[in-house]
């Protein structure tokens, strides 16, 4: 709910996200800008944002290709007793990746029968887990592409665009219509994950129109927002979000690359390129929330790490070896200061991810148990 409203006059001043320089997340509105902040209540999102608490992301299952497997076109399908799995080592929610324009129908702008109801089927086991639930749209890369050639004013990449907008909201609206079954108090609906469009308006209209038809079909649902950029969370800045008070802002976080990404293409150098600046860099996320979306309770609009981790350690898919290998410790220490500095501020967290997904794993399906400083990195003090 709106409870009162200012401007924010910014003339070619730098709006930070810290107060000082110990972080690298900083801002800058253009010359002469005037931007209107509202204060809004943010109460029906911070008790769902609560509830998901300490969460994991089940990739490359439902947002893989399927290739004629569903879930199962990257050989990860989710197994029915990972959610007990998940649910025993202490995680209070999971994060569902879904590839929902994939198979889907053109002509009737409906997705596959046989992928909703397995989508709805795991909603389910994760519930009766009590486990709450976190479902996107993830990997549209035709949605991006396009839209980044509608962006570049592609004449013909403009009604491709356009075309491929109104699958994607129709899709949502039989999407929302069918979620919205599931208790409210467990379910959270996340408009798109990582977009990359680079004109941060084109992705602001997508977000808020797929707001409008989710909110119309599903009014008591909490519905989480990213920012273009693929999800970085200091891009808040450029991101237009709707005066209301039950929606999540979600970042994703893996600074540094270097290390986070050893072998997906960043060199192979095990440890030596270890570094944690997730303190800083998340103080400083927090203050620019703070000051663009506050809550009239005091804080800012709840926010969420919807992806983090890192690639390599014992037991994992990762592409480097031997010297070039991170460490279990270095992954696990990594892992444990971005959560916990997520956890002091009060934002929510799904780690990238339960298994099989490129090095970043932190359970192994092959061995059925949990690789060597997991779960313990989110639960030991």
């Amino acid at each position: 709910m709106k409870k009162s409203l200012f401007l924010l006059a910014v003339f070619g001043l730098t709006l930070a996200a810290c107060s000082d320089d110990d972080s690298p997340t900083k801002a800058k509105e253009k010359e002469g800008e005037e931007r209107t902040v509202v204060a809004v209540d943010y109460t029906a999102g911070r008790a769902m944002n609560q509830r998901l608490g300490k969460g994991i992301n089940l990739g490359n299952s439902w947002d893989s290709q399927s290739w004629g497997k569903l879930d199962g076109g990257w050989e990860n399908p989710i197994e029915d007793n990972d959610f007990k799995v998940i649910k025993e080592a202490g995680f209070n929610s999971v994060r569902i990746p879904v590839r929902w324009n994939e198979d889907s129908d053109y002509e009737t702008h409906k997705v596959k029968a046989e992928r909703l109801a397995g989508v709805k089927e795991d909603i389910q086991l994760a519930i009766d887990q009590g486990l709450a639930v976190v479902v996107n749209f993830h990997h549209y890369t035709t949605l991006n592409a396009l839209g980044g050639g509608y962006f570049r004013e592609k004449a013909d990449s403009t009604a491709l665009f356009l075309a491929e907008k109104e699958h994607f909201l129709a899709l949502w609206d039989q999407v929302s219509k069918e979620l919205n079954s599931f208790p409210d108090s467990l379910l959270v609906l996340e408009i798109l994950n990582e977009p990359t469009i680079p004109g941060a308006e084109i992705v602001n209209d997508i977000m808020m129109s797929a707001y409008e038809v989710i909110r119309k079909n599903a009014p008591k649902k909490t519905i989480m927002f990213e920012a273009y950029h693929a999800a970085k969370f200091a891009d808040l800045t450029d991101l237009k979000l709707p005066e209301d008070g039950n929606i999540i802002y979600s970042g994703h976080y893996y600074e540094p690359y270097e290390f986070s990404h050893e072998g997906h293409g960043y060199e192979c150098v095990g440890d030596k390129a270890y570094n944690s600046t997730a303190a800083a860099d998340i103080k400083g996320y927090v203050q620019l929330a703070q000051k663009l979306y506050p809550d009239v309770n005091g804080g800012r609009v709840p926010m969420n790490m919807g992806e983090f981790g890192v690639s390599g350690g014992t037991g994992t898919q990762s592409s480097c070896s031997g010297s070039g290998k991170t460490s279990d410790s270095k992954k696990a220490l990594w892992a444990k200061k971005a959560a916990k500095a997520a956890e002091s501020y009060d934002i929510s967290w799904h780690y990238w991810g339960f298994t099989k997904v490129g090095g970043f794993e932190a359970y192994s399906r092959k061995d059925s148990k949990w690789n060597p400083g997991f779960p313990g990195a989110f639960f030991d003090k």
